[in-house]
């Protein structure tokens, strides 16, 4: 191993161990970035082991690093104060405590498809630097919204909650009032958001330049004039597939903001590239 490596990817490796993340710890102390997605036979054990070495890592991916707990994630914010940027998508073993004390650095997050317990998102967004935050297909084993608590993320400003079924409005207006930086906000695919919901994104967001609504069943003529008179820094509106709206609604709108860009269609992933955030600058 090379003591001067900083970047590191096991990326799809099912053959490293936790010993083999000894090993890498021992090796390659000034490690800045370590990929592990699909590394299926990592634990915790593994992570504290890695943790304990490379105390100045920034960039960690564990998606699909199914066999994590919260156990594991609490080592490595205790052993790396610098961790910026971490991956977490489809681990459902986490609860999201593991973040608890340790987020004042974090400020890119990948939690795809998680099922985080309530005071687990709590503990995620409290760092107080979270600048993005990915949550699409958000799940729980109850239908009860909790995601309202984002809204303690006030320096948020990229919010991925595509097919988020359990957004409510209340959560809606939580986080329109809580988080006054958000510039690109993706609400495709949620259902539960009707006119109180839209109404505080028009009047809250104002910093708010792109916003994805396609697939959103509950947003009507009502809703998209909420949008039409706030919103002023609104430049692109993803809108498709809302059976509420109509042609003539969508005329409206350009005719009121000539310079919001109006699109069909439907974007997965907003904000900045994590392939880039896994590159050496």
């Amino acid at each position: 191993m090379s003591g001067s490596l900083q970047s590191l990817s096991f990326y799809r490796c099912s053959g490293i161990t936790d010993d083999g993340l000894e090993q890498v710890s021992a090796g390659c102390p000034n490690l800045l970035i370590v990929e592990l997605y699909r590394c299926f036979n990592i634990t915790d054990e593994g992570l504290e082991n890695l943790s304990k070495g490379c105390h100045a890592l920034k960039s960690l991916n564990l998606g699909y690093s199914v066999a994590i707990s919260d156990r594991g994630i609490a080592s490595v914010f205790r052993n790396c104060p610098n961790i910026g940027t971490i991956n977490i998508s489809y681990c459902r073993g986490l609860s999201g405590v593991g973040f608890r004390g340790y987020t004042s650095s974090l400020s890119y997050l990948e939690a795809e498809s998680c099922m985080l317990s309530p005071d687990g998102l709590l503990d995620v967004v409290s760092g107080g630097g979270l600048e993005y935050l990915n949550l699409h297909g958000f799940r729980r084993s109850t239908e009860l919204d909790i995601l309202g608590r984002i809204g303690y993320a006030e320096k948020l400003r990229f919010l991925n909650l595509r097919n988020c079924r359990s957004l409510t409005d209340d959560s809606v207006i939580a986080i329109a009032s809580g988080c006054p930086l958000i510039e690109e906000w993706n609400l495709a695919g949620c259902p539960g958001v009707d006119l109180p919901g839209w109404s505080a994104i028009g009047l809250r967001c104002n910093k708010l330049k792109i916003l994805h609504v396609t697939r959103c069943r509950n947003i009507c003529d009502q809703g998209l004039q909420a949008l039409r008179d706030g919103c002023v820094g609104l430049e692109v509106l993803y809108i498709d597939r809302c059976g509420k709206i109509i042609p003539h609604d969508l005329a409206l709108f350009s005719i009121a903001r000539p310079n919001v860009k109006v699109r069909p269609g439907e974007i997965v992933c907003i904000g900045p590239s994590i392939e880039d955030l896994f590159r050496l600058q």
